[in-house]
């Protein structure tokens, strides 16, 4: 299959849903439900994204206190505090991971197949068609779909109940997106900026809501800026957008989908971010599209074939 990304998002429903049913769910939720005691998670790139949802899956669902963490950040951190480590990454086998299990703790690895590494124990799921694409979809939303699947106890039908896809019109030609978000809706951001960065097809600011009236604000006096709200229906979000528009080429409002998962007691919605991350990847599609660019095949900067595998010190 050629690097095509209007290819991938047809198959990108069928691809979550045959991983979902060829891999052993129940072994990956028992090792998973085993993650006792402070945690460091890491990954980069897409599986930077997978790294953030997991730290807050694992935080809300096995009551432990998480960080997620850039790779060269193990250089610097005192890892001492923290009892395991879990290192997402689609392949498993990266100078990230390597960094990320040089020390003492338990290592986990979440990943497309296992870990030949002594001690690592392995959380791998099946991929049965492989992605070609240089932005990672199905490789983002499969291993979320299983962080996902472990968060609703084994309930994963409810997941492909929702894999919705969106409707955009708008003119994404601007200096800036501005993107209004925080750590309830850290995951679909975080998507949202490595991929806009990672293509080429914008220039992302991420703002915490609150942060922004502390002196943030002023880069939307100075540009043709358009903004990309993420709404969780507070008094504060309703404040903003109350004001937004009369500053903005475009206020482009992304609403965090409720499932029905805040009767397990959670404070934080992390299907209603799932989806918000879904809705995200449609969003960059849509711009994709209307800039004649395509996420798949990205004309990448030559430094990355002098640099994607150096293994050297970070």
């Amino acid at each position: 299959m050629e690097k095509n990304m209007k290819e991938n998002f047809k198959k990108l429903e069928r691809r979550v849903f045959d991983s979902l049913n060829d891999t052993d769910l129940e072994r990956i939720n028992y090792e998973l439900s085993k993650i006792d005691g402070s945690t460091l998670v890491s990954g980069v790139g897409g599986s930077s994204v997978v790294s953030d949802y997991a730290s807050k899956i694992l935080s809300q669902k096995n009551k432990i206190i998480t960080r997620n963490t850039e790779p060269r950040d193990f250089r610097y951190l005192d890892t001492d505090v923290y009892k395991n480590v879990l290192a997402c990454s689609y392949s498993g086998n990266n100078l990230g991971v390597d960094v990320a299990f040089d020390n003492d703790l338990q290592h986990y690895l979440l990943a497309s197949k296992p870990s030949e590494k002594k001690g690592v124990v392995s959380l791998n799921y099946n991929c049965s068609d492989k992605e070609k694409s240089f932005v990672s979809l199905a490789a983002t939303l499969i291993p979320c779909s299983i962080l996902l699947n472990y968060y609703i106890d084994n309930r994963w039908y409810r997941i492909i109940d929702d894999l919705d896809s969106y409707d955009f019109d708008f003119d994404p030609s601007c200096d800036v997106f501005e993107i209004f978000s925080g750590y309830d809706t850290s995951t679909a951001s975080k998507y949202l900026e490595s991929t806009m960065v990672e293509s080429g097809i914008g220039i992302p600011v991420v703002h915490d809501k609150y942060s922004y009236i502390h002196g943030r604000s002023t880069l939307s006096t100075v540009g043709n800026n358009i903004a990309i709200f993420f709404d969780s229906g507070t008094e504060w979000d309703k404040a903003l957008l109350e004001e937004l528009h009369k500053y903005y080429k475009e206020v482009i409002v992304l609403n965090r989908r409720l499932a029905g998962t805040h009767v397990l007691g959670y404070k934080t919605d992390l299907f209603g971010e799932y989806n918000l991350l879904l809705e995200c990847m449609y969003l960059t599609k849509y711009i994709a599209e209307k800039k004649q660019k395509d996420l798949s095949g990205v004309d990448y900067n030559p430094i990355v074939k002098k640099l994607y595998k150096y293994h050297g010190e970070l």
